[in-house]
């Protein structure tokens, strides 16, 4: 599986957290990994490394969120770009084997598939300017 094909099974699973209790997200996740067919133990390791990551610093991600989304609040974002934010910021600060560009770029991939037309490019807005500043 590629990576981007990895961050997409991400971006479905943390985006699908905002609508679970904090208690009910470990089922909601095996629900999903049982629905994904052929994902080998190294896949399914990244996936679940990723999510964990970003659940556990959530705050230090929605906090540069609301630093640099200038005129954005976090309840004023779509639900699709603000799982987006988190995987690609979570990337940036937390990854170190993760290029902040590449990143950058799988996210607003990621938009260019699941969000309306405007989002690529405030995503690349944002991360352009964390990315700037870290």
């Amino acid at each position: 599986m590629s990576r981007r094909t990895a961050r997409e099974h991400i971006f479905k699973m943390i985006f699908q957290t905002e609508f679970h209790k904090e208690e009910e997200i470990d089922e909601a996740i095996e629900i999903y990994r049982e629905s994904i067919e052929n994902i080998n133990k190294s896949d399914m390791s990244f996936i679940k490394s990723e999510i964990k990551g970003i659940i556990e610093n959530k705050n230090v991600v929605d906090d540069t969120i609301n630093k640099y989304a200038e005129g954005w609040e976090i309840s004023r974002i779509a639900k699709v770009d603000l799982a987006i934010l988190r995987i690609a910021i979570y990337e940036i600060i937390y990854v170190n084997d993760i290029p902040n560009k590449v990143a950058a770029n799988e996210a607003v991939e990621l938009a260019k598939v699941f969000s309306s037309d405007k989002s690529p490019s405030f995503i690349n807005g944002v991360l352009g300017k964390i990315i700037n500043n870290v």
